[in-house]
């Protein structure tokens, strides 16, 4: 067989593995770019959510139904709720709302508190099918984001799911019987802490694709030159991998003396996202914390791999509170 007949032999073979690499990374894009667009992670819970959600703080299981606008009283309100904290947290008099000109009100229930204000059910209506970041469901994801980071700035806070409302405030007490418990623990636990993201990115330097895709010219080569190439491709890969594993365990041992709690929420050796972490940092250790990411920032790129550093944010992914009697975080 001719060189050139081997060569086209061997790219037929090589192919699938050309547009399986070539998927990954147009997914990996995608992804990295959705995630630039919405920048306010509560918008990324809030999304997978077609309609806002009611919570029901007297069932012991709700059963599995679309989510239906909460009992308004004589004035067509319900109340939104935001979060629980203290009963003495100090909400800024020009802090932000949910929609603009409604009041942040603080129903108290023993040493628990919930903020609220008020809401029609019309103001909550969204378009399951628009999720641009003008979209009525950003606009309302970013208002709650909002509302729950002008209370942590006072002190510690359990972030409610984004749309949960309650009928009126005797249903907002009860809310706060319920999970007293739970909610004093957590409150406790969280303290002075807030969460930071941290991403560990791997981009592929050129000509470092498996199987020379984007690589070399192929025009030229002997099939042995191109096997050659291409063995020498995948030992780059097959390399970067291995530091890009090694990278991922010293930054979660590094950082793990600065942090109350951490939570991997993704990322694997085999694509550009190596890890995706969630940390719980104590305001005690939070200029250590990010000193060490600095550090390793520096230290990591000249390896391949970078770091982003996000927030500071709420602890969204440290705390729950449920509709039923089991919390946890």
């Amino acid at each position: 067989m001719s060189g050139q007949g081997e060569l086209d032999r061997i790219a037929r073979e090589a192919a699938p593995e050309v547009l399986a690499a070539a998927l990954e990374r147009a997914r990996t894009q995608a992804e990295a770019r959705l995630a630039d667009l919405l920048t306010d992670a509560i918008v990324a819970c809030a999304l997978p959510a077609a309609e806002p959600h009611v919570e029901e703080p007297h069932a012991e299981e709700a059963p599995a139904e679309a989510p239906s606008p909460a009992p308004a009283d004589a004035t067509g309100t319900a109340l939104y709720a935001y979060a629980v904290t203290w009963a003495d947290l100090r909400y800024p008099v020009d802090g932000p709302a949910l929609t603009s000109g409604r009041r942040i009100d603080l129903i108290r229930q023993d040493d628990l508190g919930l903020l609220v204000s008020p809401v029609t059910p019309d103001e909550l209506r969204v378009d399951p099918d628009d999720l641009s970041e003008t979209g009525r469901l950003a606009v309302l994801a970013r208002g709650h984001d909002g509302v729950v980071r002008a209370a942590a700035d006072g002190g510690p806070v359990l972030p409610l799911r984004f749309g949960t409302v309650v009928p009126d405030e005797d249903a907002a007490r009860t809310l706060l019987r319920t999970h007293a418990a739970s909610a004093g623990e957590q409150l406790r636990r969280i303290d002075t802490a807030r969460e930071w993201g941290v991403r560990l990115l791997r981009t592929l330097p050129a000509g470092g694709e498996p199987a020379l895709a984007g690589g070399a010219p192929r025009s030229g080569l002997s099939g042995t030159e191109y096997l050659a190439r291409r063995r020498e491709a995948l030992q780059r890969e097959e390399d970067l991998t291995r530091t890009a594993g090694a990278c991922a365990e010293r930054l979660q041992d590094v950082l793990a003396a600065h942090v109350a709690e951490s939570l991997r929420r993704g990322g694997s050796p085999g694509s550009s996202l190596l890890l995706d972490m969630a940390y719980l940092v104590p305001a005690g250790t939070e200029t250590e914390f990010l000193g060490q990411v600095r550090q390793l920032t520096e230290d990591l790129a000249p390896r391949g791999p970078t770091l982003e550093l996000t927030g500071p944010w709420p602890p969204y992914s440290f705390v729950a509170l449920s509709a039923g009697g089991s919390d946890g975080p």
